[in-house]
């Protein structure tokens, strides 16, 4: 396995030690780093009305103000020299043309369905969001100025919050470790660890969140997927029937024993699907995303036209706002992009992988894919839906 960053760890090391278990401090884990992302720029993303930003005061008449975007400058101009922090969310796909998206190549060990977003915070000098607690995995990675973190080494399993406030702030917070992290350092941080970050100074924090579905997720979508295959449709049976010795009103513990089977069955019954509705769920877009997603085209296009430009040397980019992801089947495999799924049938399967990982597809690339009508019809229907698009 690779080394991960300059911990004297492994990859796998990692996963066994670390991940989803305890916090970790990497020292430059990024040497020499600069934020590819300025203060202002930053600024104009969240003055964008497609774009979820939100803009946090400490101190004021009314303390941990929260206002989401889209900002204006005027929003700006009014705030305070201290104690403000703006956070944008998904500035990887917002700004891609920066390639802040590269801040996750490090992490290719840790499954690409997981990778949720950049998240990028700028905040003047004492900037907070309060100490709060995370639900997802998510590495912290200083890019500009410093921040002093604290932590608390436990997760948090119930956290009580302050009351009346639209953040998630901790009621109780009590530290076991701090450090200030300069520009290339990160943090990593499993679900649950409750930590506090102050600016020392202006500063721009990177958070590079890995989504996680909980229970009700996956429940919903196992109802969801149940409905659309017309399964589960069984009813309760109770042909061995005992007569109520006590009250008849009385739901008891047969009964529910009978219904937790039967859900058990209706998991076994979508056990075949499982695999499809997972990769459709993990690459739906959030709502603030499917927005800034283009209409399908329904233009035609065909493989003599693709391979005409190719050889002209032009680059078939993946649009940052698709999320791909990809699965074998007993008869080859599926794409998932943007909660579709496309079946692929025989060999063009084995193409799967590399369709989901690229970034762009090159005359080289093309070559490949193009040996394929399976992949051809597939490389067309993607560029229609607006999932690659010309350079």
């Amino acid at each position: 396995m690779k080394p991960f960053f300059n911990t004297g760890l492994t990859e796998s090391e990692f996963i066994q030690q670390y991940w989803q278990k305890k916090p970790l401090l990497i020292r430059q884990a990024f040497p020499h780093f600069e934020s590819p992302i300025s203060p202002a720029e930053l600024a104009g993303l969240a003055c964008e009305p497609e774009i979820e930003s939100r803009l946090i005061q400490e101190q004021g008449d009314i303390p941990w103000q929260v206002k989401s975007g889209p900002l204006s400058d005027d929003d700006f101009a009014q705030l305070p020299a201290t104690h403000w922090t703006l956070l944008v969310q998904d500035v990887d796909k917002h700004a891609a043309e920066l390639g802040i998206q590269h801040v996750f190549d490090p992490l290719s060990f840790i499954p690409q369905w997981r990778q949720d977003d950049v998240m990028v915070s700028y905040a003047v000098d004492q900037g907070s969001v309060g100490p709060h607690t995370d639900n997802y995995d998510v590495f912290l990675l200083q890019g500009l100025g410093q921040r002093h973190w604290q932590i608390q080494d436990a997760p948090i399993q119930q956290a009580r919050l302050l009351p009346d406030l639209s953040l998630q702030i901790l009621a109780e917070f009590t530290p076991d470790k701090s450090w200030t992290l300069s520009p290339g350092d990160m943090l990593y941080l499993p679900p649950g660890i409750a930590h506090h970050g102050v600016a020392a100074g202006e500063c721009m924090t990177f958070s590079l969140g890995f989504r996680a579905p909980s229970r009700l997720d996956l429940l919903d979508t196992l109802v969801n997927g149940l409905a659309e295959k017309n399964l589960g449709s069984t009813r309760y049976q109770d042909s061995d029937l005992v007569c109520s010795m006590t009250d008849p009103a009385e739901i008891n513990d047969e009964v529910a024993a009978t219904v937790k089977q039967m859900l058990h069955d209706a998991v076994e019954e979508a056990a075949p699907y499982l695999k499809t509705w997972i990769g459709q769920h993990q690459t739906e877009p959030k709502s603030t995303l499917r927005a800034l997603m283009p209409a399908p085209s329904n233009e035609s296009v065909n493989k003599a036209q693709l391979t005409a430009q190719f050889s002209q040397n032009q680059i078939l980019t993946k649009n940052p706002y698709y999320r791909f992801a990809w699965a074998k089947t007993e008869k080859g495999g599926q794409l998932f992009v943007a909660g579709e799924v496309y079946d692929v049938i025989g060999d063009a399967a084995a193409l799967l992988p590399m369709l989901a990982d690229i970034t762009e597809i090159t005359a080289r690339d093309w070559d490949e894919l193009a040996a394929h009508d399976d992949m051809i019809a597939l490389i067309i229907n993607l560029i229609n839906e607006g999932a690659f698009y010309w350079a």
